[in-house]
């Protein structure tokens, strides 16, 4: 992987140094400019667990990608900076259905410094920066509380909430190492099954440094801490034209 290229796609200027502020900021940095997008699923486009084609979408393409693709990518770039780093499994949370999806429907890193660090740029409703895994207190990161809570021996439960609400499951997962290829047969499952999100419409997400826009199929929705602004999305050409006008791509 062309470790510069990269670096020229996110923007990231920062410091090489392995430390919790470069980890930070290159968090930061990519989920600013890399957004989070299901388009080729829709478009009959197979998605294969290969670095090299992650990287030729993300890098030269400049698109984005579900977990396994920019997190797959992501931990490329984390070791290629010297971090120690290594994949777990996840169970997301399904609000909807009020209850736990299967294990390796998504993806997630440890990254190895003087203490473990949770991090994920693959997530639809991220964490800005890496989250300490060796405490369950509430982490503060741009008006939202994190907290990561143990299940059992093996499980441990993040979840989200906001000053007076009650939390929001996200994830639990275990930490124990994968193999990016161990999550192949999900991989496959979110771009066939009906019961997938990802199947069920178009979804492109990025955040801003003051919140998020997300285009659907049926709308654009932009936020900005508490405030939120819905435009309807009338047909394939206002969502085409809001793809690259927002995100910068042309399909």
């Amino acid at each position: 992987m062309n470790t510069d290229a990269y670096l020229n796609r996110i923007g990231y200027r920062g410091s090489r140094e392995l430390t919790l502020d470069t980890l930070r900021a290159l968090q930061r940095t990519h989920l600013q400019q890399v957004p989070f997008e299901n388009l080729d699923i829709h478009r009959q486009q197979e998605i294969r667990i290969d670095l090299d084609r992650f990287c030729d979408k993300i890098v030269r393409r400049k698109r984005g990608g579900f977990c396994f693709e920019v997190n797959g990518l992501f931990n490329e770039l984390l070791r290629d900076f010297g971090f120690v780093t290594h994949f777990i499994t996840c169970s997301v949370f399904s609000q909807p259905k009020q209850q736990f999806t299967p294990y390796f429907g998504h993806v997630a890193i440890v990254a190895h410094l003087e203490e473990d660090w949770l991090v994920d740029v693959g997530f639809g409703t991220k964490f800005p920066e890496p989250l300490l895994l060796s405490t369950d207190a509430p982490q503060l990161q741009d008006g939202t509380y994190y907290q990561l809570l143990s299940l059992n021996a093996e499980e441990t439960l993040l979840q989200r909430f906001t000053e007076g609400e009650a939390p929001i499951k996200m994830y639990k997962f275990r930490r124990d190492p994968q193999e990016l290829t161990d999550f192949s047969e999900m991989c496959v499952y979110h771009q066939t099954s009906p019961e997938s999100l990802f199947t069920q419409g178009r979804l492109c997400s990025l955040m801003t440094p003051r919140g998020r826009i997300t285009l659907t199929d049926k709308s654009f929705i932009e936020t900005q801490g508490s405030e939120k602004w819905e435009t309807p999305v009338e047909d394939q050409k206002a969502f085409a034209h809001k793809l690259k006008e927002h995100f910068g791509i042309v399909l």
